[in-house]
């Protein structure tokens, strides 16, 4: 038991960066307590982080969404299936249920349901009211900015500090994802709207009212 309080206060340590290595190495290749050491590390990196306003660079106090966008806020949009130019053009299924919802602020959220658990107006609107309340982790919380029918939407990584983008199109009551990565620092050129891959969602209206400001 002590030697596990004092891996625990060795983790702490090593969470502040204050690291005595020679002693870290024996304790590590100890085969007693490597194990425990390498989990306790493993957890320390993985701790939960929140990601605020401040630390996207998409947001904007100011955003205001313009009336004449086809980006729609009253509802959701659906993912429905997914083309690709393979074999001169394959068009397949999605294998989870995901959906993305839009607000008038700038803020974007996109909830995978891969046991598609959602079905009803009421299961979608009892998700999307989680938005409104203090978040307990940062996941696929984002901001979106849009240009003509173009839109990015700009996400966190956790895991490596470091943002990821989407890009697409708004057509028709749908959102057309046409790629997803870290690369292209979030511009609308051109070169980040390829045409070999679209994810087509389908938008959903929901009857939403009293929505607030997402807590991120």
């Amino acid at each position: 038991m002590s030697i596990f309080i004092y891996l625990i206060n060795k983790a702490d340590l090593m969470k502040n960066k204050i690291i005595n290595f020679s002693l870290f190495q024996k304790l590590f290749c100890d085969s007693r307590y490597g194990v425990i050491l390498f989990v306790l590390i493993l957890f320390s990196s993985c701790a939960k982080e929140i990601y605020q306003k401040a630390d996207y660079t998409f947001y904007d106090q100011n955003f205001k969404l313009d009336n004449s966008t086809s980006l729609r806020t009253d509802g959701v949009y659906v993912l429905k299936s997914i083309w690709t130019d393979e074999d001169g053009g394959k068009l397949k299924q999605p294998e989870d249920h995901r959906f993305y919802k839009f607000y008038p602020t700038g803020q974007c959220n996109l909830t995978l349901d891969s046991s598609f658990k959602i079905k009803t107006e009421k299961d979608y609107t009892d998700v999307i009211s989680k938005d409104f309340v203090k978040q307990k982790r940062t996941l696929f919380q984002a901001y979106y900015k849009l240009s003509g029918d173009r839109i990015v939407i700009e996400s966190r990584v956790v895991q490596r500090r470091q943002f990821a983008y989407k890009y697409g199109y708004v057509k028709n009551d749908s959102l057309i994802i046409v790629k997803a990565g870290t690369h292209g620092k979030g511009t609308f050129a051109d070169s980040n709207f390829p045409s070999y891959y679209k994810e087509y969602y389908v938008f959903k209206p929901l009857a939403l009212q009293n929505e607030k400001q997402p807590q991120w």
